[in-house]
């Protein structure tokens, strides 16, 4: 089959099954590579699980993402959990089963399990005060897999005397502007680990949930666990050096309508129809 038609089936099925997607979450066809090699760099002391835009904490169906924070004496990272089960499900299955010849159908899990998400497909590692983050683009966009590394703690918290109880922790709030969006964070000092999910940290304690103040992006702690795993990093050295500002215009173009950025212009479907522009906010505004 010509690999542009199928591309194109490939969409519409995206579209289809992301119909009634949020729309901060894009109709962007996952990833068709999986990363193999990896190197254990670090063991986790903690790892800590956050629901990422849940319409019920208690179910995982009902999540974008779950994400998990790993955190070792020299290194913590961030990356998603529904990721790494899958990518170590199908590397399993295809050792078992190499003779078949085929590989199993991808299953990242959550809400929409057949869709890309910038923030499900990256992976942030944590050093020095160091960030840097590791980009996964979807499709045949590999060339465009980048990284970037920048200065951490990067928001500027203001303490709240208000105090609410998140996954069974007593928390304070905090609040901060950040990158265009205005944050709320719940924060527990009786976990003294400056970290949170994704990018956030800098608090006196473990951030447990954070939220946009439009509601839009949420992550909220689920599951505390103190044993102990190795924290692992892949091969990202293939993986080009850009600037945080030029990754963010590419995710942007990419959500808004990834068969332009493949393509390098307007694709239209089988019916003649141009795929149309999807309306698109990152949690970056900045």
């Amino acid at each position: 089959m010509n690999r542009r038609i199928l591309t194109i089936i490939l969409a519409l099925a995206a579209i289809c099954s992301g119909a009634s997607a949020q729309w901060k979450q894009g109709n962007v066809p996952p990833a068709i590579t999986r990363q193999t090699k990896a190197t254990i760099i670090d063991t986790a002391q903690v790892t800590i699980y956050y629901a990422f835009n849940a319409t019920n904490v208690k179910d995982e169906n009902t999540y974008i993402d779950l994400g998990w924070l790993l955190v070792g004496k020299h290194y913590s990272k961030y990356a998603s959990y529904f990721m790494a089960h899958s990518d170590s499900t199908y590397h399993n299955v295809v050792k078992k089963y190499a003779h078949v010849g085929s590989a199993p159908r991808q299953n990242n899990g959550g809400k929409f399990p057949s869709l890309w998400s910038e923030y499900q497909y990256d992976e942030i590692f944590i050093r020095d005060n160091k960030l840097t983050e590791y980009a996964v683009m979807p499709m045949a966009m590999v060339r465009d897999n980048c990284q970037y590394t920048e200065a951490y703690p990067l928001q500027q918290w203001t303490l709240k005397e208000e105090q609410q109880t998140v996954c069974g922790y007593r928390c304070q709030k905090a609040t901060c502007h950040w990158r265009g969006r205005d944050y709320e964070a719940w924060f527990t000092t009786e976990i003294p680990i400056r970290r949170g999910p994704w990018k956030f940290g800098g608090l006196p304690g473990l951030i447990m949930k954070v939220c946009d103040s439009k509601g839009e992006y949420t992550f909220e702690c689920v599951q505390v666990d103190s044993r102990k795993r190795p924290i692992k990093q892949y091969d990202f050295r293939s993986f080009k050096k850009v600037k945080r500002e030029n990754l963010l215009k590419l995710q942007q173009k990419i959500n808004i309508n990834w068969t332009t950025v493949l393509y390098g212009g307007k694709v239209t479907t089988l019916e003649g129809n141009q795929f149309p522009d999807i309306p698109y906010s990152p949690m970056e505004l900045e």
